[in-house]
């Protein structure tokens, strides 16, 4: 046992020698004592096992096995510990060189580095950054904690040290229009076979250095090329918007190179999944299918640089079959779209767990940078039969939204128009402001549908009335109303006022109204 100790302290002795060039004083003098204190602890280990069972000098086979565990633990430990020899310097220029050679991306290092053994043998880098190709003046991200990953392989030879993977902790990236550009077109390209972990960090999409447009939060990301399976894979979870999503997107290395991405919004429950192939000349075709609450969206589409045309005539919002078509451009973002919603029943658009609601509660849509024009065509027959066809006018412009020009239409009597209108979400409530042109083709035909007495029957062409709408309540509350061209007067408003419990399906109220109206009106 004394010549395994022996050998032991030699080959121990040999390996600090095997690495001296890079060693530090200190790291010298605690690897000696701590061969020193080792040897110590076999020959006590030794000397107390002969003495056991009547002091006979004899070990056994357990024991050995013990001490021949505890030896083997030690010099792994060991052996994990020499990274720690190696010069500081040389460790942070070899590591920019080699996430470079990997990962392509351009490291900046600070000297607030550490080497740990557990959970596995890393290196801690504080304070890093990342910058773009050829300029080191302005950073992409800044990286509260870098962790450096290496293999266990081979610590005896520096120059052979590896790393496995790295993670990135408590990071801040920052992306112009162009680096989006950068990152889609690299997308194409082949990821690392070694994974880039991302934690408790931010994405800032920025229109210019000083405007942030969106910050997406990112809780866990993993990035990394299957070698196996042949595809780049990424995962996210995160929020943006205040909406937690889990984002996994797939791309196949193949003939067809097809591409998969499946985005998760629990809290709007909407799914997004899109599967797209590859052809020639930057032109893809693809399939996307949204399931949100109880509607499923399939739509087919072609994409051509920043231009995506797109339709479907397989979808349903519930029970209604859908059919659209459009046009989307994404820089900046304008959308033109079309819909057809058949028989669909209009009030279900702005119910609390519509589309709409969820959309508006959110405030995706109260941005800046979105601009949309979304025209609804449909036919009614649920509003009492009194419309025949309708035709919604949603439109998004600097943020605000509007239902300009949208029509209710009878095709005997006339239609309903809005105009100058604002929709909002003010404390949970979405509320629509709006001036209500009624144009009458008709009046004689009206006054015999809302049955009004004969001697209140005048002649009127356009009736104007301005008014808040809550879609919660189901409160109206008139602001004014105007006869053709000619306001009415404060007690005929306060008159008309009493019905703001009115429902837009209640026909019974809306008549009485209307001849309440037209009784007072003096012409």
């Amino acid at each position: 046992m004394k010549k395994f100790v022996k050998n032991f302290n030699n080959f121990i002795k040999k390996t600090i020698f095997k690495v001296q060039n890079n060693t530090n004083i200190n790291f010298k003098i605690n690897s000696l004592n701590f061969v020193k204190n080792f040897n110590k602890w076999v020959e006590k280990t030794i000397f107390r096992l002969q003495n056991k069972k009547y002091n006979k000098p004899t070990i056994s086979k357990f024991n050995r096995y013990l001490i021949s565990f505890i030896s083997l633990l030690f010099f792994y430990l060991f052996y994990l510990s020499i990274p720690v020899l190696y010069d500081k310097n040389w460790v942070q220029k070899n590591i920019e060189s080699l996430l470079l050679k990997d990962f392509k991306i351009y490291f900046s290092l600070s000297s607030d580095m550490s080497y740990r053994i557990l959970p596995s043998p890393h290196y801690l880098i504080k304070d890093s950054k990342i910058f773009k190709e050829g300029n080191k003046t302005s950073s992409q991200a800044e990286i509260k904690k870098l962790k450096v990953f290496v293999s266990q392989k081979n610590f005896f030879n520096k120059k052979k040290m590896t790393f496995k993977y790295i993670e990135i902790d408590n990071a801040n990236f920052s992306l112009l229009n162009n680096d989006l550009k950068i990152l889609k077109n690299n997308i194409p390209n082949k990821f690392s076979s070694k994974k880039i972990k991302i934690n408790n960090s931010n994405i800032i999409l920025k229109k210019n250095l000083s405007e942030t447009i969106s910050i997406i939060r990112i809780s866990k990301a993993l990035l990394f090329h299957d070698d196996k399976n042949l595809l780049n894979l990424f995962k996210l979870k995160g929020d943006i918007f205040d909406i937690p999503f889990n984002l996994d997107y797939e791309r196949k290395f193949d003939s067809l190179k097809k591409e998969e991405v499946n985005f998760v919004a629990k809290t709007l429950k909407l799914n997004i999944f899109n599967t797209r192939n590859g052809l020639k000349n930057n032109k893809n075709q693809g399939k996307n299918i949204i399931s949100f609450l109880q509607s499923k969206i399939n739509t087919d589409y072609k994409i051509e640089d920043d231009t995506m045309i797109f339709n479907s005539d397989n979808s349903r919002i519930k029970n209604t079959k859908v059919s659209y078509n459009g046009k989307l451009l994404t820089k900046p973002f304008d959308l033109n779209l079309n819909i057809d919603l058949d028989n669909f029943d209009l009030s279900k658009i702005f119910i609390n767990d519509s589309i709409l609601h969820e959309l508006i509660r959110s405030k995706v849509l109260f941005h800046d940078n979105i601009s949309a024009n979304v025209s609804v065509t449909t036919k009614l027959n649920s509003i009492k039969k009194i419309f025949h066809s309708a035709k919604i006018h949603f439109n998004v412009v600097d943020g605000k939204l509007n239902l300009d020009k949208t029509k209710l239409i009878n095709d005997k009597i006339g239609l309903i128009e809005l105009d100058n209108s604002n929709l909002s979400f003010e404390e949970k409530r979405l509320i629509l402001n709006t001036n209500i042109i009624v144009r009458i083709a008709d009046p004689d035909k009206l006054f015999s549908l809302l049955q009004t007495n004969k001697k209140y029957r005048k002649k009127i062409e356009k009736i104007i009335i301005n008014l808040n709408y809550d879609f919660l309540y189901k409160e109206i509350k008139f602001n004014s109303i105007k006869i053709d061209n000619q306001e009415i007067n404060n007690e005929l408003l306060s008159l008309v006022s009493n019905f703001n419990d009115n429902s837009l399906n209640n026909w019974n109220k809306n008549r009485r109204l209307l001849n309440a109206l037209f009784k007072l009106y003096e012409g």
